[in-house]
């Protein structure tokens, strides 16, 4: 973000991409650098996945930010000083923050692994590819089936428990112990909306918003905690519990299973 720092007051930035990761740089930005012209631009309404009381609250902050939204707008071209969109509007912008969307590394296409339309590996319910049964995936790179036969999206909330799904299931087949059997789901989306404000909208387990939110000072310090709960989570893997050890069996130690980890 060092272009941000560089740029005179009232000159304009647009944040392509009305998703979590297009909230929460619009807001942050606005909220630094309240002397800019701030907009986003979303394909979708703004917060169109939210409850109503998500986004009311969501426009509610914005309109406090002074953030232009620019709802149903597809963004087809990016030039270095406007973005044009699919119906021809061209929007000022001196710098264009692009958050339309997440990638897989192109490399387990190239593979012979089992992959869908996005590049995603196929795995099953303990992270192990369907073609390949020695290739474990996670996070981003991995295709996970979720509750309502719905497929777990790009996100920190599906890769920290599919990481913990394939580790249990490594160490299970490698010692001959019951595999896990632990349905991946989710409970809440956390949203940033700069440094004193936040939106937690619950869902349910396959990722529909519910009418319950958490809002404000506190939505804001809630969603700190699971970003500092995150950061601890990978730093102690075994969450402060002592380690356990098991014999490994000689069977599954011939053909120990490798790891594709997230892209």
């Amino acid at each position: 973000m060092s272009g941000l720092a560089r740029l005179d007051a009232g000159q304009s930035v647009v944040v392509v991409g009305g998703g979590l990761t297009g909230l929460e740089a619009a807001t942050e930005i606005a909220e630094a650098r309240p002397d800019l012209h701030v907009a986003l631009a979303a394909r979708g309404g703004l917060g169109d996945w939210l409850s109503p009381k998500g986004r009311e609250h969501l426009r509610k902050v914005f309109g406090r930010l002074g953030i232009t939204a620019y709802e149903h707008a597809a963004v087809t071209g990016v030039d270095a000083d406007h973005v044009t969109t699919a119906d021809g509007e061209a929007i000022p912008a001196a710098v264009t923050v692009w958050t339309a969307g997440f990638a897989v590394h192109p490399i387990a296409q190239a593979t012979a692994l089992e992959v869908n339309g996005t590049g995603q590996i196929v795995v099953d319910g303990t992270m192990r590819s369907v073609s390949h049964p020695d290739v474990y995936a996670i996070g981003d790179a991995a295709m996970v089936m979720g509750p309502g036969d719905k497929p777990l999206r790009m996100s920190c909330a599906s890769g920290t428990p599919t990481a913990w799904q394939a580790a249990d299931a490594i160490a299970a087949r490698l010692t001959g112990r019951k595999l896990p059997n632990v349905s991946i789901h989710y409970f809440n989306q956390c949203i940033s909306l700069g440094r004193k404000e936040g939106l937690i909208q619950y869902v349910t387990a396959d990722d529909r918003a519910v009418q319950a939110v958490l809002t404000g000072r506190l939505a804001a310090v809630y969603k700190e905690l699971i970003c500092k709960s995150a950061a601890w989570g990978v730093a102690n893997p075994t969450l402060g519990l002592p380690t356990r050890r098991r014999r490994v069996t000689r069977e599954r130690a011939a053909t120990g299973p490798a790891v594709k980890a997230s892209a």
